[in-house]
């Protein structure tokens, strides 16, 4: 058990070791947060020298490839620390079955949302909890 995690910078790139390594612990507190650090998952972590990506509509993202590998893309110019643990809000409900792949399910219930992104669900969980998991991150 357990997650399966690597980091790569800019293009598939190599990174500074000691981002490498912040990145594995915020990355391994968020987890552990997040209650999903005894999970078996595969996740890459793509860094991204911008700042923002997506058609200038995000600064991360999280692609599910299936039920146990994820993708996430987080821009460096901002507070890329948040916007990780924003999107690790993300892994969570993929792996708890919370939301599922299209997001017609929240919770169990079929979520019929066509309102404003930035209102669903399961955006407002992980807007709520981002700073939260950031601040006892950085108390370490």
């Amino acid at each position: 058990m357990g997650a399966n995690v690597s980091v790569t910078g800019p293009n598939g790139g190599k990174i500074n070791p000691d981002l490498f390594r912040y990145v594995l612990e915020a990355v391994d507190s968020f987890s552990t947060q997040l209650g999903i650090n005894r999970f078996s998952y595969r996740l890459d972590v793509r860094l991204h020298e911008r700042s923002t990506f997506r058609n200038d509509t995000a600064e991360g993202y999280i692609d599910p490839h299936d039920k146990r590998t994820f993708s996430i893309d987080v821009c460096l110019y901002g507070n890329w620390v948040s916007t990780l643990a924003h999107e690790m809000v993300h892994l969570k409900q993929y792996l708890r079955n919370e939301i599922n792949w299209d997001l017609s399910v929240w919770k169990g219930k079929k979520c019929d949302f066509d309102e404003d992104y930035w209102n669903a669900p399961w955006e407002k969980e992980a807007r709520k909890l981002q700073h939260k998991m950031v601040e006892k991150f950085e108390k370490r």
